[in-house]
């Protein structure tokens, strides 16, 4: 099933082209990556999906509903909201305050979206601020999550873990690959080898 659907999307900062994406869709079975350099467009993009900005041109629909965690953002979290057995995973505290530590607010974050029992997930650097402990309870967490997953990640063993698809972020164009990250790296050591012989 159809989840999420972008036609001819053009952002731009100032007067720098960010994103130019023909087209992009979401299914119900879908487990991305999202990849590319620093400064490529990732969070950019999560943010356009998630709505909580616009491209200049083109459209973005999502016919499901939708939870973000963000990097960024803390505002409104309260205990209240999660589940409490995901509180209780994630060994949060009663309430949320900005003394928290940053593991303990992207766990806050993480049980949060997971709660809301969406169809589709955006998770922009989730592993930010986690110990190795926390990395593997939110992987298993994410394991168990039974909607679709856009995750921007640099952990590249999170991405191998969960993820049937990677979309690369590069000169403001998506290029989607099938796999996880190991399969993209190969499909891409491949593309240089035949460039290079090529030559």
């Amino acid at each position: 099933m159809l989840l999420l659907e972008v036609r001819n999307l053009v952002k731009y900062y100032g007067d720098r082209l960010i994103l130019t994406i023909e087209e992009l869709k979401v299914y119900d079975n879908d487990r991305i990556g999202i990849v590319g350099l620093n400064g490529s467009g990732k969070t950019t993009l999560l943010n356009i999906l998630a709505g909580k900005t616009a491209g200049e041109e083109g459209w973005v629909k999502c016919y499901g509903s939708l939870a973000y965690i963000e990097q960024l953002e803390e505002e409104g979290l309260s205990r209240r909201a999660i589940e409490e057995t995901l509180a209780q995973n994630f060994a949060l505290p009663e309430t949320y305050r900005d003394s928290l530590s940053g593991g303990e607010k992207t766990k806050f974050k993480i049980a949060a979206a997971l709660s809301q029992e969406t169809s589709l997930l955006l998770a922009d650097e989730p592993t930010a601020n986690l110990d190795m402990d926390g990395i593997k309870l939110l992987e298993a967490e994410l394991q168990e999550y039974r909607g679709a997953l856009l995750l921007v990640s640099h952990d590249r063993e999170l991405l191998d873990n969960l993820c049937n698809k990677i979309w690369e972020l590069e000169a403001g164009k998506v290029k989607v690959y099938r796999g996880n990250y190991s399969a993209y790296l190969a499909k891409k050591t491949l593309v240089r080898q035949r460039q290079a012989f090529a030559y």
